[in-house]
């Protein structure tokens, strides 16, 4: 596997783990350890979005006011440079 395989890896790891945190506390809201996990783990997956996004290029299309023009197909797709 590759750094960005791995890196990716790694950041739906903790992004899956932040959900199912949010999942608990719909029904456990008031559970404070819940929480403490729940930021932790959401956090993480925040961080390594950024260092993906700063190494690779964006996750997903998102708008910007500053764009002359629509660039996201400027970067690779899923399948290329895996």
């Amino acid at each position: 596997m590759n750094e960005r395989a791995a890196l990716l890896k790694k950041l739906n790891a903790y992004a899956f783990a932040a959900y199912d945190w949010n999942l608990y506390l719909d029904t456990h809201p008031n559970d404070q350890d819940a929480i403490a996990m729940f930021h932790k783990m959401a956090n993480k997956a925040n961080e390594l979005k950024k260092e993906f996004q700063s190494k690779y290029g964006p996750l997903t299309a998102e708008a910007s006011m500053d764009m002359q023009r629509w660039n996201w197909l400027d970067d690779p797709w899923p399948w290329e440079k895996i």
